[in-house]
């Protein structure tokens, strides 16, 4: 057994790579000035969310912790989300509390990371926290202004870091493009409180956000009017932005007044005072799961409802 290792790096055009590759690496993975507590960053922003740093390799391992260089006053947090790469719904999130002078705070994660890219963002920023960045090359910033649905590249590096043990030394990492195994992933779950549907009126229960297969969503309304010619309940679903699923009790019970029925996708059942909407229809989403209610009863309901996924982590 070799007493030493190897880099991770093919010749130019993929040549040989069979080296003795049994030891794991360990490292920060960064791109900044390599700035120091208590040093002001060259330039600072404030409050600021939906900026990210795409690190595009050599990231499968475990990822032991986010740190960010920020400030702020006492209780004041700021959320950074991850995922392999940008426009995909985030697979975690960790909360940072910073400190009163400017330093690099982190948060631990602790978490196998099975893809080669690591794309970390900040999703939720107190207006009193500062954090900071230069606008030196080599760039890897991106910025949405669209909540996360795209993302526009900056001329900037945040300063962002992530440390990693365990790194491979050269692999085919799951990519989430083209693979022969199903990409790891954990059962999640939203749900919602009661919300009121006004009669006839669209109404968002409840999302989901990730990158996953849907399994099922449920909606359950708080009145059993008796579904007739102008009285429909009906469950929609957006996924991406785009309407993924529009069903209604009619499509589920195969009648127009049937007050329990089922078919191949699902059920709707009317009893003891609810009216139930289950729907089974394995989706695949990216970033995010919005389910909609609408229903015309003749008045508003109370309404809550769930959403069942496979996510990918």
């Amino acid at each position: 057994m070799s007493t030493k290792d190897h880099p991770d790096w093919w010749r130019p055009m993929g040549g040989q790579n069979s080296q003795d590759s049994i030891l794991e690496r360990r490292s920060l993975v960064w791109n900044d000035n390599n700035v120091e507590a208590p040093d002001d960053p060259p330039l600072g922003t404030v409050g600021t969310v939906y900026i990210g740093k795409f690190f595009t390799r050599g990231c499968r391992g475990m990822l032991e912790e986010l740190q960010i260089y920020c400030r702020g006053p006492a209780a004041s947090t700021m959320t950074l989300r991850y995922s392999p790469h940008p426009c995909l719904g985030p697979f975690g999130e960790v909360i940072i509390t910073p400190g009163l002078a400017w330093g690099w705070v982190g948060a631990v994660v602790e978490e196998m990371w099975n893809y080669d890219s690591l794309f970390v963002w900040v999703h939720e920023c107190d207006a009193v926290v500062s954090w900071g960045y230069d606008i030196e090359p080599p760039y890897d910033d991106h910025r949405s202004f669209d909540g996360g649905a795209t993302w526009t590249d900056r001329a900037a590096r945040p300063f962002i870091r992530a440390v990693m043990t365990g790194e491979t030394p050269g692999d085919v990492p799951v990519s989430g493009i083209v693979n022969t195994i199903e990409i790891p992933s954990t059962a999640g779950q939203r749900a919602t409180d009661l919300v009121n549907v006004p009669n006839g009126v669209p109404t968002e229960i409840c999302r989901f956000e990730g990158a996953g297969t849907l399994l099922e969503t449920i909606l359950d309304f708080a009145t059993a009017v008796v579904p007739a010619a102008g009285v429909t309940y009906t469950m929609l679903l957006t996924c991406d932005n785009g309407v993924s699923m529009n069903w209604n009790n009619r499509q589920l019970t195969q009648s127009l007044v049937a007050t329990t029925g089922r078919c191949s996708c699902g059920e709707f059942i009317q009893l003891e005072g609810h009216t139930y909407m289950y729907v089974r229809v394995p989706i695949k989403f990216r970033r995010l799961i919005i389910l909609t209610a609408t229903q015309t009863s003749g008045a508003a309901a109370l309404c809550r409802g769930n959403i069942y996924a496979n996510t990918l982590r």
